[in-house]
């Protein structure tokens, strides 16, 4: 039923082979690939106005995954939550975004697949904006994490004057909101950096009963 789901969701042609497949994931679906013509676009239902969220509620840690909290951008729509390693020029975002109107009754796996394939299209069309620069995608699915569908993607990003920027990006679905998390290192390869994202996503969950995590953009006393 997945994969007939997701074959429906994201109709294909697009690029990048993925490099392998995620053997130690249970019941891992191939997310199809979307095309990237400049004229393409994604599968998405129509109504895009963000639904009402209660993103403030959202509470961030101090360090999160080895690395430290250093700044948020907020709208209001979502929140995006910064964090830097000192030493190793990795960055981790994580993004809340609330579920367009309409979408809050949508299957969890289209709802999750949908809002991928709409970051991925983003993603191709920087990158076609530039002959320069490239995308390659080595590896993308949508599989059950910690009981919710997730996508979960392993990607690298080639730009003029710069190294190979290994990616990872994780999106998964908390009840109104979307939780999507950004990794990227010059050093780190991307099946370490989609675990990151994963122990990211479990330290975020937990921060959220933590009496030391922190509601607004304001650094910590």
């Amino acid at each position: 039923m997945l994969a007939c789901l997701l074959t429906l969701l994201l109709a294909g042609g697009c690029a990048t082979p993925p490099e392998s497949k995620d053997e130690g994931s249970l019941h891992a679906q191939k997310l199809n690939k979307l095309k990237t013509s400049t004229d393409a676009k994604p599968n998405l239902p129509q109504s895009l106005t963000a639904a009402p969220a209660e993103l403030e509620h959202y509470s961030y840690p101090q360090n999160l995954a080895g690395m430290t909290f250093s700044g948020e951008i907020s709208s209001a729509h979502a929140r995006t939550f910064r964090y830097q390693h000192p030493d190793n020029q990795e960055s981790l975002y994580i993004i809340l975004s609330a579920l367009p109107a309409g979408w809050q009754e949508m299957d969890q796996n289209r709802s999750v697949a949908s809002f991928y394939s709409e970051i991925r299209q983003r993603r191709v069309q920087r990158a076609l904006s530039n002959p320069a620069n490239a995308l390659s995608i080595l590896n993308e699915t949508l599989v059950d994490l910690e009981g919710s569908p997730s996508a979960q993607v392993q990607m690298r990003w080639i730009e003029p004057g710069k190294p190979v920027q290994n990616q990872a990006l994780l999106i998964t679905r908390d009840a109104n909101v979307f939780i999507r998390i950004n990794n990227a290192s010059y050093q780190q390869n991307t099946r370490w950096l989609l675990q990151q994202t994963k122990r990211a996503l479990a330290e975020f969950r937990a921060a959220q009963s933590a009496p030391e995590a922190h509601k607004s953009g304001a650094p910590a006393p």
